[in-house]
């Protein structure tokens, strides 16, 4: 594994965690067609000082399978029925994990999985999201994107946190149009999670 400072990288946070900063930034990859989550995937290994794959790559060990009309998006992708969790890639699966990624590829990360439900409350939701920024966790967190936007529809979407209040939180989306930080209500995070099949946050954390 190729790395490009991991050193430099560990050694930011540290400070950062020292100093209380609780705050997380990333610099913006924008993501391919259905390639959200690999596009984080990238963001995240970025923050950490580490060389990624290409999303392409990416995608492909994750499981990401496309409408039939989309296949030439994509030089690599699984065919098969449309999951229930929507098209793109496959997470929620144990053999298309982060975890099995991460492995696969030679970090030292770990990942855990946490179903919106789990947090039962916008309260313990906020407190969840803050104490794993205070300790410099990656948190890639997957919704429905029209109900947290407005907008008519329901798909999924994936973006990392990087900012918690208890009103508010800051999200890193990977979406070309979005170069700067998206502001959104913490209380319509919540609820969008939990409408989404599979929603919730995977934390990334060193191993």
């Amino acid at each position: 594994m190729t790395s490009r400072n991991p050193e430099r990288a560990e050694r930011a946070e540290r400070i950062k965690s020292a100093t209380g900063n609780k705050d997380m930034k990333y610099k913006h990859i924008p993501q391919k067609p259905y390639c959200c989550v690999p596009a984080c995937a990238q963001m995240i290994l970025r923050r950490r000082g580490l060389s990624a794959p290409s999303q392409e790559d990416i995608a492909y060990d994750l499981g990401i399978i496309l409408p039939p009309e989309h296949r030439n998006l994509l030089p690599r992708s699984h065919k098969g029925k449309r999951p229930k969790s929507g098209w793109g890639t496959r997470i929620n699966l144990k053999r298309y994990s982060l975890a099995e990624f991460f492995k696969r590829r030679g970090y030292a990360l770990r990942e855990k999985y946490y179903s919106a439900k789990h947090f039962q409350s916008v309260e313990k939701f906020w407190r969840f999201l803050e104490h794993n920024l205070k300790i410099r966790n990656d948190q890639l967190i997957c919704f429905n994107s029209p109900m947290l936007y407005h907008v008519n529809g329901s798909w999924g979407h994936a973006s990392l946190i990087e900012k918690v209040n208890e009103k508010y939180v800051t999200l890193r989306d990977p979406n070309a149009k979005y170069k700067l930080s998206r502001k959104v209500s913490l209380h319509d995070l919540f609820v969008s999670t939990i409408n989404h099949y599979k929603g919730g946050v995977w934390v990334i954390s060193k191993i």
